[in-house]
């Protein structure tokens, strides 16, 4: 299980990245020559645009991450309940002798 967890944890590191691809499309569209012909009004609201999606995916992504680590939170103490159930297990059969 734990290899899950590791699996899962890279795999939602690297959705993280959708953000920093969303800046550098936007960086492009500032420093680009080829929009400086861009009317200002249309160039704000592209840029408008991506910030809003930047902060979406921004949003979505840390309440990903809260849950995610709610849940290894969980999965830890059940694992370690667990353990110490097998442990009182054993030494109640050790009692009985």
């Amino acid at each position: 299980m734990s290899n899950s967890i590791f699996d899962l944890e890279q795999e939602m590191l690297q959705f993280a990245n959708v953000t920093d691809d969303i800046e550098l499309v936007t960086k492009y569209f500032l420093e680009d020559s080829k929009w400086e012909s861009m009317e200002p009004a249309l160039a704000d609201a592209l840029m408008n645009k991506y910030f809003a999606i930047k902060d979406l995916y921004e949003i979505k992504f840390n309440n990903m991450w809260d849950t995610f680590e709610d849940v290894c939170k969980e999965y830890h103490i059940a694992h370690k309940l667990a353990g110490l159930q097998r442990e009182e297990e054993l030494q109640g059969l050790f009692d009985e002798k």
